[in-house]
């Protein structure tokens, strides 16, 4: 049991580590725009809900939505340009809101699967990123 725990692990870990496809990028990053409107409009309180947005209270709403608004759009523009550093430059954006936002949620409300959905973003953005730095050399426009 313990050997096909462990191969099972291993043949995860190389198709992880497979080139990645852009449409999964694209995605994270209209999330994250999608997001970022969601919090940041000026016709609801977000904030206001739930203990979960206590830290985050600290700054206003607007701010935490122009900083995941343009955190996406960098996403996007990563994915535009193509190149593998604006690429990875888009996934460490990601990486860097989500870590964020995941680390406010666990703070403002530990109990709350916020943060671990946020943090699961954040791990995702983080592999695309390694996954991008290993496969350097390999066009990932023609994964579309």
């Amino acid at each position: 049991m313990r050997l096909r725990v462990k191969q099972a692990a291993q043949k995860t870990a190389l198709k992880v580590m497979e080139p990645i496809n852009p449409v999964l990028i694209i995605i994270l990053g209209v999330y994250t725009m999608v997001w970022g409107v969601w919090v940041g409009n000026p016709f609801w309180d977000v904030f206001t809900r739930a203990p979960l947005y206590d830290e985050m209270a600290h700054f206003p709403e607007w701010a935490w939505g122009l900083f995941a608004f343009t955190s996406g759009v960098g996403i996007l523009l990563g994915v535009k340009e193509g190149s593998n550093r604006s690429l990875r430059t888009g996934a460490f954006i990601g990486y860097f809101h989500w870590l964020i936002v995941s680390g406010m949620y666990f703070m403002g409300d530990w109990q709350n699967t916020g943060g671990i959905t946020s943090l699961c973003f954040a791990v995702y953005s983080f592999v695309v990123l390694i996954n991008l730095h290993k496969n350097r050399g390999i066009n990932t426009r023609k994964r579309a």
